[in-house]
């Protein structure tokens, strides 16, 4: 997302400006604790993912 933000604004990219751009693209963003270190998700629920089940 950082990246993304990087690439499509002006804007100065940290950690607080990378989550309101995610937010403002309908984005949530979890965050779990794993070994220690908080990691950062941007999550779309409207995003469709179809499975194919036999």
């Amino acid at each position: 997302m950082a990246r993304h933000m990087e690439e499509n604004t002006y804007r100065m990219v940290n950690r607080v400006n990378v989550g309101r751009y995610a937010r403002e693209l309908g984005y949530r963003v979890y965050k779990p604790m794993l070994c220690g270190k908080v990691l950062f998700f941007y999550i779309n629920e409207n995003i469709n993912h179809k499975t194919t089940e036999k």
